[in-house]
């Protein structure tokens, strides 16, 4: 049995590889504009540091995915080696989602987390 396909069946498969080619080509265009670049996103500690507002929101609250050791080390409770905790635990996991995943890092329980919860922020 010999399989042909019809005139018709010619033209509908040429237009769909054709319309694919096309598609790919203006893709890989646009892909060489670096349009859809994905670039590697920066743990919290290799983001910009230049300016003290990158650090606070606009209530004064600190930013707890952005904070320096210093700036951890103001709030009541948390001293050198727990400020290092914080920055090494986010570097590792990423970025905080709420304020409260904070308790997730050693050494920070609830009544800490009372005494700064109104003093820091995640943006």
């Amino acid at each position: 049995m010999k399989f042909e396909l019809s005139k018709k069946m010619k033209i509908i498969t040429f237009s769909a590889v054709a319309a694919a080619a096309l598609a790919l080509g203006l893709f890989l265009e646009c892909c060489d504009k670096k349009e859809f670049v994905v670039k590697d996103v920066p743990t919290p500690s290799e983001l910009p540091k230049d300016t003290a507002d990158y650090h606070y929101d606009e209530d004064g609250r600190l930013d707890i995915n952005t904070a320096t050791a210093g700036e951890l080390c103001e709030l009541k409770g948390i001293g050198e080696k727990l400020a290092e905790r914080i920055i090494t635990y986010r570097d590792e996991h990423g970025a905080f989602m709420a304020v409260e995943e904070l308790t997730l890092v050693s050494g920070i329980g609830e009544s800490l987390m009372e005494d700064i919860m109104d003093k820091i922020c995640v943006r």
